[in-house]
């Protein structure tokens, strides 16, 4: 698509969403002191036309082809459309137009009536009419606006009837009622509801802004309904017209401001009811502060690309921040409306509700509530004075963002370092936090980056190893040299070995893993003592890196020794202790003490039903690692009921592809083929392999095991056909992740070649 035609386009959208009064003042900012560009949007105003979407067709219309497609007049009011007389225009879109009417038989009362527009009735916008039609005969919800009734006017324009919602703009509604916090939020919950219903239809909005959640009042109450499906999406193999419906590559659907990063790639298809999360979280900001993350107009103004850039990688500011920083009459008139001072304004959104907003409005949609009932679910706990879901991003997490703006023109191989970069410096920072050890996190940047970073350069250059240098040979061309460069910074040093023991154990080296983990243990206990938690989670950490990889007689004296120490710091309930409880549980089911391992794990899931509830994530993980526990122990009885729950509740509250719902999967069909249950099994760990690799990549530890898993499987039911190809790619990724003389590679070889030989034999 032409840039200057996008930039038309987007000028042309906003506008349409303005009063006529402020229009010009908008053409004034956005123009500039192109007249040509303010004429022709001033003629496609004037002629009543507006794309049906944002960017709806690859090229903006102009105004003289506009003038040979619509008429000079519509219907008026007195008209008839079948049974209905039009009473007055009370709204229009795009490509219809709104009327009240009056149904006189069967039944006498008032309606909304929308029609295509006379002259617009072309075949994408009928498809596109009809699906809005379709969309909103699914729905039966209180606060979705009801269909009633559908037709054909005499010339053959589909319309539909919908109830006549009488009301306001949500945002509206809240200021002219002078809503507190509270009632505002109450108000959203509803809206979420909705939101939550059409997604359980199949249906994404893909347009949830204030000028379609209209607020009317019923018995005195005031109920939020949302109108205007024009741009939904079916998900689910769900049809919502017989008509050919095509979104082009390029097309930009929604209204900028309200917009999720994913609707702004432009060569992006892959649209989920996460995007509606998002736009969620706009609205909810602009309920409590009056704005938008993005002012529309700021948008508008800085051109499609650097619009589209801003949504997919500026973060706002927090509510409470983006008020704070308001003009001081501003904030007094914000406050104002909310019937509250603005200093305990700013103040009542810091805390839960930032966290809120901010969760719901993440880049990344994996790191969004996953349900908009989640999210409802959410500020009720806040409501209610419970502890909510959300969280302040963590610092590994605002590191990785950091790295993401600021990416370096490494190889892939080095591209994966940059994120060991990350997690180094996170955990000197959470180690230490005072200004030195701070100093301290840029001296590991520097390291990292001359030492790991640098090897992605031309040999012969400072530090290079080539273009083709993997991970595993920049740690180990690295490793060396970590002791000399802090030997004055041993906390520092052990971030540092914590950090690459962790990679390690993702090349597939546990023996490399365990050296660093150890070499970490004694510097923090050395210089910062046995009871320090960072001490106690190296403890806890290489416990159980020697307790996965069959050293039970290591692992359990460190785990036991962690629990004891934490216990006494912490209390039994706390996170931490539940923690070591659930690990030291199953260390003792690998090292065959099974009755302790069965009374501590259910000791550790009664402490956390108790105090944080059945569906709380460590609750369910601990539900998890008990039933894995129950499975070592011989009680499959037990594992398996708790097993389908633990996956019924983590995919109802993360979602299919959530790697905590992956895990359950995964030990769900473990325990079918442990079971000599295979042929149950096998679509278990085919779902884990077709979500998990889009989700963790086929090269991650996990997915390689589910590969293995699946081959006996496949072996067991008979599908030797299906267990060869899978065989061959496990052995390919073995062999470019770990090497084609490592243990597991050549054992997959071996599997291989019998299972090839044996599929000959029987030939």
């Amino acid at each position: 698509m032409d840039p200057s035609h996008q930039r038309e386009a987007a000028i042309f959208d906003a506008a349409l969403e303005l009063p006529p009064e402020q229009r010009t003042a908008h053409l004034d900012q956005a123009c500039g002191g192109d007249e040509a560009l303010r004429r022709r949007i001033e003629s496609l105003l004037k002629a009543g036309e507006s794309a049906c979407e944002f960017l709806d067709s690859p090229t903006a219309p102009s105004a003289a082809a506009l003038t040979d497609v619509l008429p000079p007049t519509f219907e008026k009011a007195g008209d008839r459309i079948g049974r209905y007389k039009l009473l007055q225009q009370i709204g229009e879109g795009g490509c219809g137009v709104v009327y009240m009417a009056e149904q006189e038989e069967p039944v006498s009362r008032r309606v909304a009536l929308k029609v295509i527009k006379l002259g617009l009735d072309t075949k994408s916008v009928i498809a596109r009419f009809e699906a809005e039609r379709q969309a909103l005969a699914l729905m039966d919800h209180p606060n979705i606006a009801r269909v009633l009734d559908a037709g054909a006017t005499e010339t053959g324009r589909p319309y539909f009837v919908m109830e006549l919602v009488r009301g306001l703009k949500i945002t509206e509604y809240c200021d002219e009622a002078r809503l507190s916090t509270h009632a505002r939020l109450d108000l959203f919950i509803q809206v979420c509801h909705a939101i939550q219903h059409a997604h359980q239809k199949g249906i994404i909005h893909r347009d949830i802004k204030p000028s379609n959640i209209l607020v009317t009042i019923n018995d005195g109450m005031p109920v939020p309904k949302v109108i205007d499906f024009g741009i939904a999406k079916a998900t689910g193999g769900l049809k919502l017209t017989n008509k050919t419906l095509f979104t082009a590559f390029e097309q930009f659907i929604g209204t900028p401001a309200y917009m999720s990063p994913e609707q702004a790639v432009l060569t992006s298809l892959d649209i989920d009811t996460r995007s509606d999360i998002y736009a969620l979280g706009v609205l909810l900001y602009e309920m409590l502060t009056g704005k938008t993350p993005f002012d529309a107009k700021e948008l508008l103004a800085i051109g499609l690309d650097e619009m589209r850039r801003t949504i997919r990688e500026q973060e706002p500011p927090k509510p409470s921040t983006r008020l704070s920083t308001l003009p001081g009459q501003e904030l007094s008139t914000t406050a104002q409306r909310r019937g509250i001072e603005a200093p305990k304004l700013v103040s009542e959104l810091r805390g839960d509700l930032d966290w809120i907003v901010m969760k719901a409005l993440e880049k990344d949609r994996a790191r969004r509530y996953e349900t908009a009932n989640g999210l409802a679910s959410d500020i009720q706990r806040h409501l209610n004075n419970e502890a909510v879901m959300a969280c302040p991003p963590s610092r590994v997490y605002r590191f990785q963002k950091l790295v993401r703006r600021n990416k370096l023109a490494f190889s892939a191989s080095t591209a994966v370092a940059a994120a060991l970069v990350v997690g180094v410096i996170v955990s000197v920072w959470q180690a230490q936090r005072a200004r030195a050890e701070r100093d301290s996190a840029e001296a590991v940047l520097k390291f990292f980056r001359e030492k790991i970073l640098a090897a992605g350069r031309p040999e012969g250059q400072e530090g290079g190893l080539g273009k083709d240098v993997t991970l595993r040979k920049a740690i180990d061309a690295a490793e060396p040299q970590i002791r000399a460069a802090f030997e004055d910074r041993p906390v520092v040093e052990a971030a540092i070995r914590e950090t690459l023991g962790e990679s390690y154990l993702y090349l597939g080296e546990p023996s490399l893993a365990v050296q660093e983990l150890q070499r970490a243990l004694a510097l923090r206990r050395e210089h910062l003592g046995l009871e320090h938690p960072n001490t106690l989670e190296a403890m806890h950490h290489l416990g159980t890196v020697f307790a996965q990889h069959g050293n039970a007689e290591l692992a359990l004296p460190l785990l036991e020794d962690a629990l004891k120490r934490r216990k006494r710091r912490l209390g039994s309930a706390h996170a931490d202790t539940l923690e070591s409880m659930k690990h030291l549980a199953l260390a003792y089911s690998r090292a065959q003490k099974l009755e302790q391992a069965v009374a501590l794990g259910e000791d550790a899931l009664e402490l956390s039903k108790a105090k944080l509830g059945l569906e709380h994530r460590t609750t369910l993980a601990l539900l998890n690692d008990l039933s894995v526990v129950y499975m070592v122990a011989g009680k499959s009885d037990k594992a398996i009921p708790l097993l389908k729950e633990v996956l019924k509740l983590r995919r109802a509250k993360l979602g299919p592809e959530h790697p905590e719902t992956l895990e359950a999967m995964y030990n769900l069909a473990c325990a079918f083929l442990f079971t000599h249950e295979p042929d149950r099994a096998v679509p278990l760990y085919e779902e884990v392999l077709k979500l998990g690799k889009a989700k963790l990549g086929p090269e991650h530890p996990h997915m390689r095991r589910a590969m293995h898993f699946l081959v006996r499987a496949y072996r067991d039911t008979g599908q030797i056909d299906k267990a060869l190809p899978l065989l061959q790619e496990t052995l390919k990724l073995q062999t470019a992740t770990l090497g084609p003389n490592h243990l597991d590679t050549l054992r997959t070889a071996e599997q291989l070649a019998k299972m090839s030989a044996t599929k000959d034999g029987t030939k």
